[in-house]
């Protein structure tokens, strides 16, 4: 009687507990929210001095006009072809996933993703936004693969090393993640710029290809280019991945790869057929990080990359406009961004949530 009794004044007693929680959430939601009712609704609407929270005409003008080039598009199309061909890769996705050797269908899926993007401006005009978002699903995907292939090697190195060299590396690598942004971004800037002047007194940098026109190389160069975006965004996210793979490489017991030795395989093959699927979820949390990092960065592209920007560049020149229109393009340029992040990780959130409690628990 006294547990039954006791039960009710525990729920009594968490209530303020949730309370509190939900104001958080919706706090936390509202901003993207309003961003979302704002990229929907006509200049009118938004200028109005009164908020216009509900009974609104909506239009899809906004997306129209950051995306596409032709104001006579039917937006109900475009919509279809983007729902059409994730729900193609995400049906392949759900089939490896359950299938042994699930890779194939990974890579069907990230086929149909890529041609999807290769076909869309084939079939409708295009804005130079559109190769913005290219930009940046090519620098976060290179970041992001080379990152977690260098700091899963470096993170085991370390792990299983326990020399005074190691620890030496650890603290560089952290003093060197603990620096702000802007102490990297002149020096990245200023060596690009040494290089493209090298390589252009030098006559490396320019040549010709006589039986191919390949014009987007004729001219070899680092500044204002993805390949330095890249460069800079890896040397700065680097420490990261170093001391989160060290740290779930700490909660793999030595005895896995030690056996799998012991039957014949050497180090390298050890780790990548032994260590590697049980760091799984720790590789999806690292990369998911690593994700958020490049492809939300604005100032090494401002300043590295004049003209080959990235969404985060491309929208922040919207809100500095003087037009009033410009404001539900940069509200339709904000939500555009933030949906695919979204996607990945609710698709993500168990192996994340699973990687991140791995990283936490030391036995």
């Amino acid at each position: 009687m006294r547990g039954a009794a006791t039960a009710p004044r525990r729920r009594a007693r968490r209530v303020p507990l949730h309370v509190t929680l939900g104001v958080l959430c919706i706090w936390s939601v509202l901003p993207f929210l309003w961003t979302v009712q704002t990229s929907v609704k006509f200049t009118r609407d938004v200028l109005s001095r009164e908020p216009v929270l509900w009974g609104y005409e909506t239009t899809a003008n906004a997306y129209r006009a950051f995306w596409l080039g032709d104001d006579d598009i039917n937006m109900w199309g475009v919509f279809a072809y983007v729902v059409a061909a994730g729900l193609i890769a995400a049906v392949l996705g759900l089939v490896g996933k359950r299938m042994r050797h699930g890779w194939p269908w990974y890579c069907g899926a990230g086929i149909v993703l890529l041609v999807a993007m290769w076909r869309f401006p084939r079939i409708w005009e295009t804005n130079d936004e559109y190769d913005f978002l290219v930009n940046s699903i090519v620098v976060t995907v290179l970041t992001m693969l080379i990152s977690l292939s260098i700091g899963l090697l470096a993170g085991y190195g370390l792990a299983r090393y326990s020399g005074i060299s190691g620890a030496v590396i650890l603290i560089v690598a952290l003093g060197f993640r603990a620096l702000p942004r802007s102490a990297f971004v002149l020096p990245y800037f200023f060596g690009a710029t040494w290089i493209d002047d090298w390589l252009e007194s030098s006559g490396v940098g320019t040549f010709d290809f006589p039986l191919i026109d390949v014009p987007f190389i004729d001219r070899l160069q680092l500044l204002d280019t993805r390949l330095v975006l890249v460069l800079a965004l890896v040397a700065v996210n680097q420490p990261f991945t170093i001391w989160m793979f060290r740290s779930f490489f700490l909660d793999v017991p030595k005895e896995l790869e030690e056996a799998a030795m012991m039957d014949g395989a050497t180090r390298l093959q050890a780790f990548r057929r032994v260590i590697i699927p049980v760091m799984w979820p720790a590789i999806i949390a690292t990369g998911l990080f690593t994700m958020l990092l490049a492809y939300n960065e604005f100032l090494f592209v401002r300043v590295l990359a004049p003209t080959e920007w990235t969404l985060p560049v491309a929208i922040v020149s919207l809100t500095g406009g003087e037009s009033s229109r410009t404001i539900t393009e940069a509200a339709a340029a904000a939500v555009s961004i933030t949906l695919p992040i979204v996607i990945v990780i609710i698709l993500f959130q168990k192996h994340l949530v699973k990687g991140l409690g791995a990283g936490a628990v030391k036995g």
